[in-house]
């Protein structure tokens, strides 16, 4: 409640980009240095827009969009507008002359938020918005929330530095350097504002500000490897992430090793348990390509080889496809390469470092004597595996009361020896498994209090499954159409390279519709003033759900991840 007034602005800021992409178009402001190049190298999360003008450009031209300007939608696109303009003239305090509807006009380019990395216990995050069309209007909302807060009890007092004036509201601790216990700081420049809860990083971006300076984030080279494998030249990305989740870590555990033992441990611990390999993860979500409808790119960094930890998520790349017996009407499939031995050799070294040599194994040689019949995880399991692993999403049921129905297929290099598994399983003294035919294929039923699970031998892999239509369908996988020969899997098929680890196609209409209607009905909570009921019914707007694909591959950095869905048959 501190902040209600001061700074609630930067969150209404950040929303208006959705609504102006709705219906605005204008010009792209001169260049300047992306807010990258200001920020000092020490981030643990970064997420920017880079270019909003040119987000309310493609967005209107994608699925999304095209859904919110549907004339089927537009009396709920008001009223929510509608709701946000009254949201804003009870929460912010808008200069004289300036209108809610002004600010939901507002001119602005570069939005981020950033995260850096702890420093002497705090927490700095920064929010910027590049709006020089708007400067004035910018400039008169700052200062109208900067005198709310006087108004609340927060001590104002202004820093020099660089040349540029620093405002710092202090709730607590009077203190002009802004040592308070809890602190606001806020820089108006080049029509840039910047807002931050550490005077110190608003300095250092400070210092930073002509986007020449050494020591810039924009130089990680992590960030540059991430930037290169999901960025296009010359086209900035709708938007773009990065996270640095084991440098944060270490941040924090080494401000605490010197006082607490347990953080000292820990920070010891990482390289042994192969986290320190990974060193970052980012990627784009981008809009009307021209290629794509919509494309999610992400890119991991990691440094070779691996173990432990990073061992345990090693997916080599294979001519992965579904397989003929895939029946066409699921409403999504996923298939991946796991390397299941290197992961079982990650796993080792990880037990191993809390239970002494051997103790992983020595752990599933006890584990397999209180089996009946005997199962070896890594004997009789993990070493039959190939590695390829298929997840079946089903057709959801309406009204059925039930999750959604789910396929696991394992294959196998010795069916033979699951099936006598499955079999023994069945038909061992006091077995809780109970058994059934499909053609001649037998299923292990295991029922539990609210669903079943179907476990079964076929097409030279396990199957697992909690929907019979689903399983019994795969294994009579002869009959009926496949979802190799459906238009969508050559469509989305031809855009995803022939090696890869990790393939899936997603058709999300059925499963939308579930969700839509749970909306509609008000199974979950919405602001107070926004009607539902004025939403359209679903079969009138499913045609703006597109089938997705996506696939991954690891990279001589790490891995790369791209998700896409073509433009719309026109």
């Amino acid at each position: 409640m501190k902040i209600q007034h001061a700074f609630r602005v930067v969150a209404v800021l950040s929303t208006l980009v959705l609504f102006q992409a709705i219906a605005s178009s204008v010009a792209i402001a001169d260049e300047a240095p992306t807010f990258s190049r200001r920020l000092p190298d020490s981030v643990a999360a970064h997420v920017t827009i880079p270019d909003a003008r040119a987000l309310r450009e493609r967005l209107p031209n994608c699925s999304w969009g095209r859904l919110l300007s549907d004339p089927l939608v537009a009396d709920f696109r008001e009223s929510l507008v509608g709701q946000l303009r009254a949201f804003i003239d009870s929460s912010v305090r808008l200069p004289q002359g300036v209108s809610a509807k002004d600010l939901l006009n507002l001119d602005v380019g570069e939005i981020t938020l950033t995260v850096l990395k702890p420093v002497g216990g705090n927490l700095p995050v920064v929010f910027s918005i590049e709006a020089a069309q708007s400067a004035d209007t910018i400039s008169g909302i700052v200062q109208e929330s900067i005198a709310a807060s006087v108004e609340q009890g927060w001590t104002r007092s202004s820093i020099e530095h660089a040349g540029t004036s620093i405002t710092v509201l202090t709730h607590g601790k009077d203190s002009v350097d802004g040592s308070s216990d809890d602190v606001r700081a806020v820089v108006l420049r080049d029509g840039y504002v910047v807002v931050s809860n550490s005077v110190d990083a608003l300095k250092q971006i400070l210092d930073r500000w002509s986007g020449n300076v050494q020591g810039a984030f924009a130089a990680n080279p992590t960030l540059g490897k991430v930037q290169r494998t999901t960025m296009k030249p010359g086209r900035e990305p709708a938007l773009f992430w990065y996270l640095d989740p084991v440098g944060a870590t270490i941040s924090i555990l080494s401000q605490g090793a010197a006082s607490n033992p347990t953080a000292g441990l820990a920070l010891e611990r990482l390289p042994k348990l192969g986290l320190t390999s990974f060193e970052g993860v980012g990627g784009t979500i981008d809009f009307a390509t021209g290629a794509h409808d919509t494309v999610t790119q992400i890119a991991g960094v990691v440094k070779q080889p691996v173990s432990a930890a990073m061992a345990l998520v090693q997916f080599p790349t294979s001519k992965l496809a579904p397989p003929a017996w895939v029946p066409n009407d699921v409403d999504s499939c996923m298939m991946l390469n796991w390397d299941a031995q290197s992961a079982y050799s990650g796993a080792e070294v990880m037990a191993d470092e809390f239970l002494g040599p051997g103790g992983l194994a020595n752990a599933l040689e006890v584990l397999s004597t209180k089996t009946d019949p005997p199962v070896h995880i890594k004997k009789d399991v993990l070493d039959g595996l190939t590695g390829e692993i298929m997840v079946l999403q089903g057709k959801a049921r309406l009204n059925a009361g039930k999750k959604s129905s789910t396929l696991l297929a394992i294959n196998l290099k010795d069916p033979r020896k699951f099936e006598r598994i499955l079999r023994q399983l069945i038909d061992q003294p006091g077995s809780k498994a109970g058994s059934r035919t499909v053609g001649t294929t037998t299923v292990a039923v295991f029922d539990g209090k609210k669903s079943s699970t179907h476990l079964a031998v076929a097409h030279d892999a396990l199957l697992v499954s909690n929907d019979t239509v689903l399983l019994d369908n795969a294994i009579n996988g002869a009959d009926g159409d496949h979802l190799v020969e459906s238009a969508h899997y050559r469509q989305l098929s031809a855009s995803i390279p022939a090696y890869r680890s990790l393939f899936s196609i997603q058709r999300p209409v059925n499963q939308l519709e579930i969700a839509y209607g749970i909306l509609k009905q008000g199974g979950v909570a919405v602001p107070s003033g926004i009607d539902l009921k004025l939403l359209p019914t679903f079969d009138r707007i499913q045609h703006h759900f597109l089938p997705t694909a996506t696939w991954a591959a690891p990279t001589t950095d790490g891995f790369q991840y791209v998700s896409f869905s073509l433009p719309p048959a026109e």
